[in-house]
């Protein structure tokens, strides 16, 4: 910074008529700009200003020097200017991770009105169904599933925890026996999302709640896969029963392309209490693209869905 000052001393000293008036513009006495410009000289091994009593002068050192000084506080004045709109308004590109799910069922249709608020803004969407670390990845906001134990980032609560549903179609619940209660399941093909490698092929723990008590059941089935969309089109198929959040499934169930299986119990192959965050890198200054969006998401994901907040109910990360 004592550089850059030297370098504006020195170019107003160019434009000015003497020394002493360059330096009342700096609050510098005529001794201190001669000190601050015999101090330039020495730096560089060269005489920049004949001085005399009456009048000044730049030598061809000078001439260069001012030259060169000029473009680059244009320069840095310029970039100074780009990065104070840059934190007063959102621009430039924002990075988003998020699950292929939550991108497909939310993200891609509020992203058309999101884009249009701020047109300076680019966003590059990555959808996997594994967490990535945001540094490593360049990621500005990620979003995540349950309750994110990560200290180093910072997190805000997006929506709270909705339902998940059973459900299936009418052609597979015709052909097969009624479910009356969770146990009821262990004689049915249950199409489960693939947690972790601790259970034998085929079989996921479904946990449940509601009238008769908790229950926990290791149910299996013909089909594992970590995609809720391949679920549902495998539930819609007449494949089986699946469980899945409700905003994955909520117009086929008012249409009756799928019917609710044990609407009296909640249901979920994680916890019954996890939430969506959005994560970000911890800084003293928050850049506005990401206060942006992350707003932005607080505030849509809100809007009533089957009668409930939006919320999510993939399993947990």
């Amino acid at each position: 910074m004592e550089t850059l000052e030297t370098m504006r001393l020195f170019v107003r000293i160019a434009h000015s008529e003497s020394l002493s008036a360059a330096g009342r513009a700096f609050g510098l006495s005529p001794a201190s700009v001669s000190r601050r410009v015999s101090a330039l000289e020495s730096e560089f091994g060269v005489c920049l200003i004949n001085r005399t009593s009456r009048r000044h002068a730049l030598t061809e050192a000078g001439q260069l020097y001012l030259e060169k000084a000029t473009r680059i506080l244009a320069d840095i004045d310029a970039l100074a200017g780009e990065l104070s709109e840059h934190q007063t308004s959102p621009r430039g590109l924002l990075h988003v991770h998020a699950r292929v799910a939550v991108g497909q069922h939310f993200l891609a249709p509020l992203l058309p009105e999101f884009l249009g608020r701020y047109p300076e803004l680019a966003l590059k969407l990555w959808l996997t169904e594994e967490p990535c670390d945001l540094v490593e990845n360049g990621i500005d906001v990620a979003i995540r599933l349950g309750n994110p134990d990560e200290p180093l980032l910072a997190m805000r609560k997006l929506a709270d925890a909705s339902e998940r549903i059973l459900f299936a179609s009418p052609a597979y619940l015709v052909r097969h026996p009624p479910v009356r209660a969770p146990e009821d399941l262990l004689q049915h093909n249950c199409l489960t999302w693939p947690l972790d490698g601790r259970h034998e092929e085929g079989d996921a723990l479904w946990q449940f709640r509601g009238p008769g008590g908790r229950r926990e059941l290791r149910v299996s089935g013909n089909l594992q896969v970590n995609n809720g969309e391949m679920l549902r089109q495998a539930a819609l198929a007449g494949l089986g029963i699946a469980l899945l959040p409700v905003w994955c499934v909520v117009g086929e169930i008012a249409t009756g392309q799928l019917i609710r299986v044990l609407p009296e119990w909640q249901a979920t192959p994680t916890t019954f209490d996890h939430n969506i965050y959005a994560v970000y890198q911890r800084h003293r200054h928050v850049p506005p693209k990401v206060r942006a969006f992350i707003d932005f998401l607080a505030q849509s994901l809100r809007l009533p869905a089957a009668g409930r907040d939006v919320g999510w109910m993939l399993p947990a990360e």
